[in-house]
């Protein structure tokens, strides 16, 4: 059976996983443009969270996927992984249900780690939180983060060893469908391909157009700091004070050393006006900085003697129904997409990546999710 010619634009982790299943699947012929270097967009900022602590039967089974991947990659290639455990509160009786579901939900898809806690059981463990107001949280032991630019340059490897071709610095300027075959000029020359792949993380939107290939893209500003504690604290997993669809951010913080945290503000949906994906990224903005010193006061006993240490910007590439979207765009013949997975990318990445190769390849798809481009017909 011979393989078409394929051409992923983004070496981040969306574009990286896309090639990573199509070369396991034997495809030779993939080629990965990246303008910058492999893991420079938002793979590289990225708090790089894996966890399977999401509320309905699809969301847990993608991020499930991504856990058994990840699992495979520190098993076999050594991707340094920190087990710190992932902690998800709860305020209200009605999460406690959430979180029971959640766990059945995780169960299906083989994760059995996960655990229900009351406050007097989060006090115990982590004095240094504030459990005033929670009913109970939700904690998967095994979840923990990666370095989102090491695993960019992990794939990147292996997809190359593979047979595959990564070339870095190479923009793509036009874009040109003749018959069957894409024409693709580049910084770096031109590449021809049956199928062309956009996973250009915040520049999908760009790349789209180019390809005559639109997507509905809403690249929103977010950003992360370190908080330097005034004394070594118990070693923090990663807590998140958000409940997924709540209509609004909430902090999150984890441990980088035992007196220092790095926090941020996180939400699944598109809350923030639009930025364009060339807008600087810098230091946060004060605004936001305070918000985040704000709700860790509220979180963390000790917090008066908290400092702000560095911050950095990153860009979390949307979509209006903050999903994914993975596989044949529904317009433009020989394109499929792998975008927009918000700031949940590195978790998501595998599994996006799969659905797209799996589109290239005419293979079925394995989750119980709606990730196409045909949800935006209307």
């Amino acid at each position: 059976m011979s393989h078409p010619r394929v051409v992923v634009i983004g070496a981040g982790v969306l574009g990286l996983f896309t090639a990573y299943e199509l070369t396991a699947a034997g495809v030779e012929n993939v080629v990965v443009l990246e303008a910058s270097h492999p893991g420079d967009g938002s793979s590289g900022r990225s708090v790089g969270m894996v966890e399977t602590q999401y509320l309905t039967y699809p969301d847990v089974q993608v991020r499930a996927y991504g856990r058994e991947v990840y699992a495979a990659l520190e098993r076999d290639h050594d991707l340094h992984f920190v087990h710190g455990g992932y902690l998800r509160l709860g305020r209200q009786q009605a999460d406690i249900t959430a979180f029971e579901q959640s766990l059945e939900h995780q169960k299906a898809c083989g994760v059995d780690d996960a655990v229900i806690l009351a406050p007097e059981d989060i006090a115990e463990r982590w004095p240094h939180i504030v459990v005033d107001d929670l009913v109970a949280a939700q904690f998967g032991t095994w979840d923990g983060y990666v370095d989102g630019y090491a695993v960019s340059q992990l794939l990147a490897g292996i997809v190359k060893r593979r047979g595959a071709t990564v070339v870095a610095r190479a923009e793509v300027l036009s874009a040109e469908r003749i018959g069957e075959t894409w024409r693709l000029d580049t910084a770096q020359g031109v590449f021809e391909a049956d199928v062309v792949v956009n996973a250009a993380g915040p520049w999908a939107g760009h790349v789209g157009e180019l390809l005559g290939a639109p997507v509905p893209l809403l690249p929103q500003l977010h950003g992360a700091l370190t908080i330097e504690l005034g004394a070594p604290q118990p070693f923090t997993p990663f807590v998140m004070d958000y409940v997924p669809g709540s209509g609004t951010d909430g902090v999150y913080f984890r441990s980088e050393r035992a007196d220092q945290l790095i926090a941020g503000l996180h939400t699944d949906e598109a809350i923030k006006d639009p930025v364009s994906p060339d807008v600087p990224l810098g230091a946060m903005g004060m605004d936001q900085i305070e918000r985040v010193i704000t709700l860790l006061s509220e979180r963390l006993v000790g917090a008066d003697d908290m400092e702000i240490g560095r911050s950095w910007s990153g860009i979390y590439p949307m979509t209006p129904d903050h999903q994914p979207i993975a596989g044949w765009h529904r317009d433009a013949p020989g394109v499929v997409c792998a975008l927009g997975a918000g700031g949940s990318g590195i978790q998501l990445s595998p599994a996006v990546g799969r659905l797209a190769a799996h589109a290239i390849l005419g293979r079925p798809s394995d989750f119980e999710i709606d990730w196409s481009h045909e949800r935006f017909a209307d």
